[in-house]
C-alpha cells in the first residue's frame, strides 16, 4: 500500500516483495489549464474521479498528551538528533501552531530550533486538512496498521488520529476511509481486523460521519498486503471468507465495499488467488519502488497498467493505481541506501506517472503519500530549502534538485492531477505552463 512500518518491510521493498527524468528547462507542454471549482466539494458517495492520498498520521512527539513518550517515526525513540532521524523529508513546519510542535536537539541554519510535530494533537492534522482543501484536493486513505493497534499506546495513538481525521474532514468537507495495513499482523490478522472494524464503526462511529467515503452504496474499506510474500500468514482461504463477510455478512452495518492492496504482479498468482482478486470491488497494485525514471514508468504503464485495466475491466473490478512522486530511506536504513534513491526531478517524475494513468484511462487515482516523510515519499509541504531544513543533516527539500520551488509543489501538482481527472481534459506528458507561473 504502500509503506511497510517494520524494517523487515522495509528490506522488501527493495527486494520486489512489499510497497514501496526530466529537468525544467522552460520548454513544456502549453496545457489550457483545467477549469478549478472554487468552491469544490468531493461527493463522498464514490470513489469514481478522486484522488486519493496515503495517510500515516503516525508520527508523534514525547509530550504530546497521548502518554507514550516517543518520537514515533522521527527518531525511533532516540535522541531526537540527525544521527537518530528516522525520516528523509523535512516538513515546513512553519504553518503548524505552537502547540503541536515539540523541538528537536537540531538548528536552522540561522540558529532557531528545528521542531515537530505530532498527529496525535488535532490541530496537526487540521492543518494537513487545510492544505487539501486549499488545492482543491479530495481527501486521504488513513492508514490503520494492525500491527500498531495491537498494542495500548499504539492503539490509543490512532485511536486519537482517527477522531482528528473524522473531525478535520468534516470541517473542511473532505473525504477519508480506512486502510488497514496487514504487514506484520500475524496468524490472527483476520479476527483483529474484524475485531478493530467493529469497534470503528460502533464507538467512533466513522461510516455514520458525512465524510466517510462511499463506493457502490457502501463504505469503503480499504485492505493492503493480500497476497504478498511478506504477508502469507494471510491464506487465500482466509482473504475469501473475509471478503464474503464484508459482502455478505448478516449485520448489514458492517458491510463495506473492499479495496484490495495488492502486488504489481498479482495477475502471475495462482487460480485461487485469482479468484479472489476477482471478488474485490476495487484492487489497487502496489508500484512504489517499481521504477526510478520516467522511461522506467512509461515501461510499467505499458508492460503492467494497461493489461491490469483491460483485465479488470473484463471482470468488471474498478482499478486504482499508484504514484508517487520519489524515494528515499537512506536515515531509515542508516546510511545503507542512497540519499534520494529515487530523484523526484523537480515534479517531473510524478508527473509522468500522472500523465501516464490518466492517459490509460483510470477513474481514480492513489496517491502515497501525504505524510510519509520517512521513505521520501511525502507530498504534503516540505521544507522549501536548506534554510528551512536542519543544518547539518541530510533531508530531502523542495529545492533538491536544484530547482525553486514553492513548499506546497507536490501538493499544486496533485491538484492538477484532480482537476484533469475531474473534468477530463488538459492531460499533458508534461507540467502543465500555469503552475510554472505560480512561482515566484
Amino acid at each position: 500500500m504502500k509503506t511497510i512500518i517494520s524494517a523487515l518491510g522495509a528490506l522488501l521493498l527493495l527486494a520486489g516483495l512489499s510497497p514501496l527524468s526530466g529537468r525544467f528547462t522552460g520548454n513544456h507542454n502549453v496545457a489550457v489549464a483545467p477549469v478549478v471549482e472554487k468552491s469544490y466539494t468531493p461527493d463522498p458517495s464514490t470513489l469514481d474521479k478522486k484522488v486519493m492520498f496515503g495517510y500515516q498520521g503516525w508520527h508523534a512527539t514525547p509530550n504530546d498528551g497521548s502518554g507514550n513518550r516517543v518520537w514515533r517515526h522521527w527518531f525511533g525513540g532516540r535522541s531526537p538528533d540527525s544521527a537518530n532521524a528516522n525520516f528523509d523529508v523535512w516538513p515546513d513546519m512553519r504553518e503548524y501552531p505552537a502547540s503541536v510542535q515539540e523541538p528537536t536537539n537540531m538548528s536552522y541554519p540561522d540558529g532557531r530550533k528545528a521542531s515537530l510535530y505530532s498527529a496525535y494533537k488535532y490541530e496537526a492534522v487540521d492543518v494537513h486538512f487545510k492544505w487539501l482543501k486549499d488545492n482543491e484536493l479530495d481527501g486521504v486513505f488513513e492508514q490503520r496498521f494492525l500491527s500498531d493497534v495491537g498494542s495500548p499506546g499504539g492503539r490509543r495513538h490512532f485511536n486519537q488520529v482517527v477522531r482528528n481525521v473524522k473531525k478535520a474532514s468534516e470541517k473542511y468537507k473532505r473525504i477519508y476511509c480506512i486502510m488497514y495495513d496487514i504487514s506484520g499482523a500475524g496468524k490472527n490478522w483476520k479476527q483483529n481486523l474484524l475485531a478493530d472494524w467493529k469497534y470503528l464503526v460502533d464507538s467512533l462511529q466513522i461510516t455514520k460521519s458525512k465524510s466517510y467515503l462511499n463506493h457502490k452504496g457502501r463504505p469503503l474499506l480499504a485492505i493492503w498486503g493480500l497476497g504478498f510474500n511478506h504477508t502469507g500468514f494471510a491464506t487465500v482461504s482466509q482473504v475469501d471468507s473475509l471478503l464474503n463477510w464484508f459482502h455478505n455478512g448478516p449485520d448489514k452495518k458492517y458491510r463495506a465495499t473492499i479495496m484490495g492492496g495488492v502486488n504489481d504482479n498479482w495477475r502471475s498468482h495462482t487460480s485461487d488467488w485469482m479468484a479472489v482478486y476477482n471478488k474485490l470491488d476495487v484492487l489497487s497494485p502496489w508500484a512504489v519502488g517499481r521504477y526510478g525514471s520516467m522511461a522506467a514508468a512509461d515501461n510499467f504503464k505499458e508492460r503492467v497498467i494497461v493489461p491490469d485495466i483491460d483485465y479488470c475491466k473484463k471482470q468488471k473490478v474498478d482499478y486504482l493505481p499508484v504514484i508517487f512522486p520519489g524515494f528515499s530511506w537512506y536515515n531509515l536504513r542508516h546510511g545503507r541506501s542512497a540519499f534520494n534513491q529515487i530523484p523526484r526531478n523537480g515534479g517531473n517524475f510524478y508527473w509522468r506517472q500522472s500523465y501516464n494513468v490518466i492517459d490509460a484511462g483510470v477513474k481514480m487515482i492513489y496517491i502515497a503519500m501525504y505524510d510519509e516523510v520517512d521513505e521520501g515519499t511525502a507530498m504534503y509541504k516540505l521544507a522549501k530549502s536548506k534554510a528551512d531544513k536542519p543544518a547539518r543533516a541530510k533531508f530531502i527539500s523542495a529545492d533538491q534538485d536544484n530547482e525553486h520551488l514553492p513548499s506546497d509543489w507536490y501538493l499544486q501538482l496533485a491538484g492538477a492531477t484532480s482537476n484533469i481527472l475531474r473534468e477530463g481534459n488538459g492531460n499533458t506528458d508534461k507540467i502543465p505552463r500555469y503552475l510554472f507561473n505560480k512561482i515566484k
